[in-house]
């Protein structure tokens, strides 16, 4: 396998983040497109070499720096090792992010000292002429693992161990990092799931045995803000009994801290009459509902992706598998493997349509181009965490193997590609996903965002894989109750449109969350414009 860092394990690109962020500005985002993650990497290497220097003009400086120095180069070898297997979880992303951020700034005030001036000053100039994140983007590749255990029903303590849907990768979070997770669920209303990151924090402290002077005031955690966290997840999750229980060990712990005092005493006032109730939380999910097709549209298109819900063997058994050869005469000489997923509305996914060298070549061509993905706002495009990509529409005059593919299109869907949009390529960041949506637009709400309005609206979409996906990251159809995983070669298509124009509301699809891996994609779509010929409009919604 060529080695590259276009797949990239999760975790560490988040220590990677950590690393960079607290250290440079820039303007440029990271955690939304696995391929640019890889290039952190790069960075690293930069920041290694500088720390080099700085100990070899400080021989009496802190033997921590040193120690530091090897933690870091062992990790960084451990990926140049693994290549891009050891950058494909979600795991390995949050780790690198954290060592480029919060670790790098533990090292940058160490070497604050006039002695390790040239250093900084060489570390400096990478400020101005290379882009660099944030340590807001942390939120960003937190939200990733998050959705990542929310829509395939992880738990935490998995997770924490470096387990992703069953396959065990070689990492593993420590209390902080725990916590840090627990935080951001808190934030976000996830309340089952801060519980649970809670509660594997406070094991992972009672465990982890580490020399004091070892931790950083950053990597301690304190066991009683767990335990208040721990304290009123359980009461706003119903189990006042283990919320009683465990206010009562945060008092017993702290008993001079006001705070946690007043804290409790509201809570004995406020249930004051009422039962304490106990309620299990070993599970960190709510139980399934009975009728998963009676849920929803989130939650559904949630148990698609994570295969609770397909279709039964009585709803596939008019499906077909076979060579398309009747749309062009060309498919005579070199028919196309087709698999019918669906009849009404017509799904259909079409195998070995692209060859390796053409994706290679359709990569480079976005290479240093692809921007954050944005979605259709109230009359302009805007970045949402509904949609976590980067992207770049590219016209097919760009390259000649742009109109090759549309010819393809042309012969596989029999449709004129002439009034296409652009070429779309997009590739997903850490858990990158784009929820339930459909590609077809309201003409009426989108002024100023919908080029070409006049071609009408998108017809119909075909869907190219550039890549496999090693876990999740599949394309969820809701109503369909269907799944289609990524298959390099592979395209997907199906009508967004009735044969009388409206639009086709049983097309609600999205992009699952990528567990491990790196998804490429093209997207075609295609508009209404002079397709009569090819597509004859009808009085009638078809079925």
């Amino acid at each position: 396998m060529q080695f590259n860092f276009c797949t990239i394990f999760p975790v560490n690109c988040i220590l990677l983040l950590l690393l960079c962020a607290n250290v440079f500005t820039f303007n440029m985002e990271f955690y939304s497109s696995v391929h640019q993650m890889a290039k952190l990497v790069q960075f690293e290497a930069v920041f290694l070499r500088h720390m080099q220097k700085y100990i070899k003009a400080n021989e009496n400086k802190l033997e921590f720096l040193k120690a530091r120095l090897e933690e870091l180069e062992t990790d960084r070898d451990e990926a140049l090792r693994e290549g891009a297997d050891y950058f494909e979880s979600p795991l390995n992303i949050y780790m690198l992010t954290k060592r480029l951020t919060m670790d790098w700034e533990r090292v940058e005030n160490l070497m604050q000292y006039e002695s390790g001036k040239k250093s900084l000053d060489a570390i400096e100039r990478y400020k101005d002429a290379l882009p660099y994140p944030a340590t807001s983007e942390l939120d960003g590749a937190i939200d990733g693992l998050v959705r990542i255990q929310d829509v395939y029903r992880l738990n935490a303590a998995d997770m924490a161990q470096g387990i992703l849907d069953g396959v065990k990768y070689d990492v593993n979070l420590d209390a902080r990092l725990c916590f840090d997770i627990a935080k951001y669920a808190v934030k976000e209303n996830k309340t089952r799931l801060a519980h649970a990151w809670a509660t594997e924090a406070l094991r992972l402290r009672n465990v982890e045995v580490l020399p004091s002077e070892m931790l950083s005031v950053e990597e301690k955690i304190d066991k009683a803000e767990v335990l208040l966290m721990l304290a009123k997840t359980k009461t706003e999750l119903g189990d006042l009994k283990g919320a009683n229980q465990t206010f009562a060990e945060l008092v017993q712990l702290r008993p001079n801290v006001e705070h946690y005092t007043t804290t409790y005493l509201h809570f004995q006032a406020k249930h004051f009459e009422s039962e304490y109730a106990s309620v299990n939380l070993t599970e960190d999910h709510e139980p399934l509902p009975t009728n998963l097709f009676t849920t929803d549209p989130p939650t559904l298109y949630k148990h698609i992706c994570n295969g609770l819900f397909t279709q039964s063997p009585s709803e596939e058994r008019d499906l077909r598998c076979g060579y398309l050869t009747e749309t062009h005469p060309f498919l005579l000489l070199a028919p196309i493997k087709a698999e019918e997923l669906n009849h009404y509305p017509l799904l259909v996914l079409y195998y070995d349509v692209l060859s390796d060298a053409e994706i290679e070549i359709m990569r480079s061509l976005t290479k240093n181009r692809i921007v954050r993905s944005k979605i259709f706002g109230a009359n302009e495009s805007v970045v949402s965490r509904v949609r976590t990509s980067q992207a770049i529409f590219l016209p097919k005059t760009v390259h000649k193997i742009l109109q090759t593919i549309d010819v393809r299109v042309e012969d596989m869907t029999n449709l004129n590609m002439n009034f296409a949009e652009d070429h779309q390529f997009q590739n997903y960041g850490i858990g990158g996903h784009y929820e339930q949506h459909y590609d077809w637009f309201d003409l009426s709400l989108t002024d100023g965002v919908v080029s070409d309005k006049e071609m009408g609206n998108r017809i119909a979409t075909v869907l190219f894989y550039l890549t496999d996906v090693e876990q999740g990251g599949g394309t969820a159809f809701p109503y369909l109750k269907r799944l289609l995983k990524p298959k390099k070669g592979a395209a997907a298509f199906w009508y967004n449109l009735h044969a009388s124009g409206e639009k086709d509301q049983r097309t609600l699809h999205g992009g699952c969350p990528i567990i491990v891996g790196s998804k490429w994609v093209l997207n075609r779509w295609i508009r209404e414009h002079d397709q009569s010929e090819r597509r004859p409009c009808e009085l009638w919604s078809n079925v």
